[in-house]
């Protein structure tokens, strides 16, 4: 994250943005390999800082939260990457708590696959009461196989978007060649931020998006081809709008929100194929070939 500021090209525009880095770390040995990297970085610019916390998560952040609620205080925009040691440290109660403050968003690392093993075994229902903010994970444990874990994801979504300042979550998934499903989930409040990780799964995944799978032991991938089918896009945006019209925009915003296609899908790669194959009517402002303010329809 900290080398992601400090290489990105439009960093001198925000010389008067100050940014503040927290990590949180509990193994003593990683908390002095992490000092050493940082410090491997040399001088950092005046308005970039980094503190490095020796200690658990939930304590150390959570009396930050504490600290600023109490004082009557808001907490500045944060960008909270939660990447618990299994999903005992983890809880929907203190991420809820950051995502009461405006301009607050979250990326969780949620290793699936040990929720979904664990589920139903003795000895779990507090860490997973904790992990989900309820007990309804407790009907997961008279499923089985992907059931379970579709409805474990599921609930996970559902609970983290009830937060008042989440607008949008999104997963994705990390398939290891041991067979373990972990996913990263985010929970965003801006229409611009879903636009920003859908372009980060996507170029992780150019195919479809969602997944990553390691390479397995000769070396070859498991995915991806090189280009992407925007069909089932052009299938969802038929269903959406029938056969009346729509514009440009409102087919944007159902792309960004609907579907797990980017914004950046749409015209080029799936609207005006369309219209050349004679799908698609398009009637555009005149002396233009754009497709801003235009109409749009599907032929039967």
């Amino acid at each position: 994250m900290l080398d992601g500021l400090l290489s990105h090209k439009g960093r001198a525009r925000w010389n008067d943005v100050e940014f503040i880095f927290l990590f949180i770390e509990h193994d003593p040995r990683r908390v002095d390999h992490l000092r050493q990297e940082v410090a491997g970085l040399g001088a950092l610019p005046k308005n970039v800082s980094v503190h490095i916390e020796p200690g658990e998560f939930e304590a150390t952040f959570g009396q930050l939260l504490d600290e600023t609620t109490n004082d009557g205080k808001v907490l500045v925009p944060t960008f909270a990457f939660i990447d618990p040691f299994g999903y005992s440290t983890s809880s929907m109660s203190l991420t809820g708590k950051l995502l009461t403050f405006p301009r607050c968003e979250v990326l969780i690392f949620l290793p699936l696959s040990f929720v979904h093993r664990f589920v139903g075994r003795e000895g779990q229902d507090a860490a997973l009461t904790s992990l989900f903010g309820c007990e309804d994970w407790r009907e997961a444990i008279r499923l089985q196989g992907e059931p379970r874990r579709d409805f474990l994801l599921r609930l996970f979504e559902r609970q983290l978007g009830t937060n008042p300042t989440v607008e949008h979550v999104r997963s994705f998934q990390l398939r290891t060649q041991d067979g373990n499903d972990y996913r990263l989930v985010f929970g965003l409040g801006h229409d611009k931020a879903l636009d920003l990780a859908k372009d980060a799964m996507w170029k992780v995944d150019p195919v479809a998006g969602t997944a990553y799978a390691a390479t397995t032991q000769t070396g070859q991938e498991v995915l991806f081809a090189p280009t992407v089918d925007t069909a089932p896009l052009l299938a969802d945006l038929r269903a959406r709008f029938g056969l009346n019209w729509f514009t440009a925009e409102e087919a944007e915003r159902f792309t960004r929100i609907d579907t797990v296609f980017r914004v950046g899908h749409l015209r080029q790669k799936t609207l005006l194929p369309a219209e050349r194959a004679g799908k698609l009517e398009i009637q555009r402002r005149a002396g233009t070939r754009s497709l801003d303010s235009s109409r749009l329809r599907f032929l039967a």
